[in-house]
């Protein structure tokens, strides 16, 4: 009897084949990296951002250590040279205190001029100070007429803030007041200011202008080198201070500050014959 089963392809087995669960591949995919890819370079790129960060960070660390270590230095200064300051301020204050022996006005200032005169003016000044030369070159000889006229008496405070030399020709104007010739060296002294802060006014300097004021005494000479009235002079700072001046020229007629037009000729002039 004939067979009705179709006839079977060659190589089949009569089952059907299984069907393959492998996804095919992406024409122009590059066989599924490109993830890959994107994902390595995020990370390349989180990890830039990340060095530059702590890049950063470390940079603004430097710079705040930088500036502890400015600021910690600057005070270190600052303190170092307060320090010395009260030093040699300390060293000054504690020599003793030699009256010169015209050291009769107020706070021990040196007076001079006739004692009868009726205007008492009180002259803070310093031998370094600028301004005080020119007071003494416009007014200067307003001053030394009346002076000399008997109508006013002159009570000098002469202070010492500008430094060494200020100290210098200080003691040495006391050492001059002691041997009755303050008068003639203060006027030598502002002839031969120096400018400030240059080392002027040394000893020898003073020996020498001395002499043009007459001051050839041992005692001077003596003065001059030992600092013999260093004391006193603080003590006129000191006393100045307690007093409220607080620069100079500070001129007062009878106790009266002068304001700074008034300390021109006229104005002075006028200012003692308001006093008398």
């Amino acid at each position: 009897m004939a067979s009705n089963s179709k006839t079977r392809g060659k190589g089949e087995t009569g089952r059907n084949a299984p069907t393959s669960t492998k996804p095919t591949a992406r024409p122009g995919s590059g066989g599924g990296t490109a993830p890959a890819r994107r994902d390595k370079a995020g990370a390349e790129d989180r990890r830039a951002k990340a060095a530059a960060a702590r890049a950063a960070a470390a940079a603004q660390e430097r710079r705040r250590r930088n500036l502890i270590v400015a600021g910690v230095v600057v005070v270190v200064l600052i303190v170092v040279g307060v320090i010395g300051f009260a030093v040699q301020n300390s060293r000054e204050e504690s020599k003793p205190v030699v009256l010169p022996a015209a050291a009769t006005g107020s706070h021990n200032g040196i007076i001079v001029g006739q004692a009868s005169a009726p205007v008492t003016v009180d002259m803070y000044e310093d031998f370094q100070c600028p301004a005080c030369e020119a007071l003494e070159t416009q007014t200067g000889p307003t001053i030394r007429t009346l002076l000399d006229q008997g109508k006013i008496k002159i009570d000098y405070h002469m202070m010492s803030f500008l430094g060494p030399e200020s100290k210098r020709a200080a003691n040495a104007a006391a050492a001059a007041a002691n041997e009755g010739r303050f008068r003639q060296l203060h006027d030598v002294l502002y002839a031969n200011q120096p400018k400030e802060h240059t080392g002027g006014f040394a000893k020898d300097t003073l020996l020498t202008l001395g002499t043009k004021a007459g001051l050839t005494s041992q005692a001077y000479k003596d003065a001059v080198n030992k600092g013999t009235y260093d004391g006193y002079v603080a003590k006129i700072d000191s006393d100045a201070s307690k007093a409220g001046v607080a620069q100079t020229p500070t001129v007062l007629v009878d106790g009266k500050q002068l304001s700074g037009t008034q300390l021109t000729p006229g104005g002075f002039r006028a200012a003692v014959t308001a006093a008398s």
